[in-house]
């Protein structure tokens, strides 16, 4: 076995969609399989997603993107959370 190395790999909205406005599992699946084979052959894999809202999009039924709220209202947000 070669030397094991830790692997970044970043998926994005664009990876995790295909492009579309939805989430491609068989997509998702085969990266998956592919960083299975990876760790299987004794690499670290770290996964680092800023697909994050695409992913959020489908799962609560938005068709676009909410506006973004400006800044300060969200810290208001969190600090009424908090």
């Amino acid at each position: 076995m070669s030397e094991s190395q830790t692997l970044v790999v970043k998926l994005g909205t664009s990876v995790l969609t295909g492009g579309s406005r939805r989430l491609n599992r068989a997509h998702i699946v085969e990266l998956v399989r592919q960083c299975a084979q990876l760790h299987a052959m004794g690499h670290r894999i770290v996964i680092v997603t800023s697909g994050a809202i695409a992913a959020g999009r489908e799962h609560l039924g938005y068709r676009n993107c909410p506006p973004p709220s400006p800044p300060s209202s969200c810290w208001r947000r969190w600090d009424k959370a908090v």
